[in-house]
């Protein structure tokens, strides 16, 4: 018996609380979500990125065109570093 006299008080209390909200129109036009980036290196890219040893263990990452270049202009400097090294090695053998 507790229970619906409960209920009821409750809807009852809410009723009033609900009949006062007003809902107003924006003065202003809400500003677009995905505006066009002004520079072409600012737009992003995601790439699927396959895991080492998995089948199964793929990720996206997502980064924007100046950082993919960024990061391939890295590792291409870093590979170059090492094959100059290699070549340097005072055996003569890997």
């Amino acid at each position: 018996m507790l229970k619906p006299t409960a209920l009821v008080l409750m809807i009852a209390l809410a009723a009033p609380a609900a009949a006062q909200i007003t809902f107003q129109e924006p003065t202003t036009p809400p500003a677009p979500t995905q505006a066009k980036p002004a520079n072409p290196n600012d737009k992003i890219i995601c790439e699927r990125q396959d895991e080492i040893g998995s089948r199964l263990g793929a990720k996206k990452v997502c980064k924007t065109a100046a950082q993919w270049e960024e990061e391939r202009r890295t590792e291409r400097n870093d590979l170059e570093r090492q094959q100059q090294n290699t070549g340097n090695s005072p055996s003569g053998s890997i």
